[in-house]
């Protein structure tokens, strides 16, 4: 279900923005512009949200729920394993978001999710029309991205020593 927010769940994004890394170093009014862009998007429980090499590029944060990031395999004709799981305050969606390339993981609810969708377009506007913010929230991402591939590292190099 998707719904445009205002209100209290303008100040939800808001507050999820300033807690988050994503909205790290953003001034309140630099982070009210990026809150403006989302909409409210539900998914229950085991629902697929985005498909691997899919074409999509908008951004999601979660509100309320958890998501698992799955990839195939490809030794077993349509078997998934997941790779790893974002919480509330939690981005995905973020490397289509910056190189465009097709979805490189599927993603599940893993409970009843609650997200803010921001559209690429719509976003990609806004930082061009506003550079320190461009700078700063991409910034933010290319910190999030090599966050979660230190942690990929880590997780093969400990499969590898066993």
């Amino acid at each position: 279900m998707v719904s445009k927010i205002s209100g209290d769940k303008l100040q939800e994004v808001t507050k999820i923005l300033k807690n988050s890394g994503l909205g790290r170093e953003l001034a309140d009014e630099e982070i009210a512009k990026i809150a403006n862009l989302a909409v409210g998007k539900s998914f229950i429980k085991n629902s697929r949200i985005l498909r691997e090499d899919s074409k999509s590029r908008d951004l999601f944060m979660i509100a309320d729920g958890r998501v698992s990031v799955r990839l195939k395999l490809p030794s077993e004709f349509g078997r998934e394993e997941a790779i790893y799981q974002i919480r509330e305050g939690q981005v995905f969606g973020e490397l289509s978001l910056v190189d465009g390339s097709p979805r490189s993981a599927t993603v599940y609810a893993d409970d009843d999710v609650e997200t803010f969708q921001f559209d690429h377009t719509e976003l990609m506007q806004l930082l061009e029309d506003n550079p320190r913010i461009g700078f700063v929230l991409m910034r933010n991402l290319a910190s999030i991205i090599a966050h979660r591939v230190r942690n990929t590292n880590m997780l093969w190099r400990n499969s590898l020593v066993w």
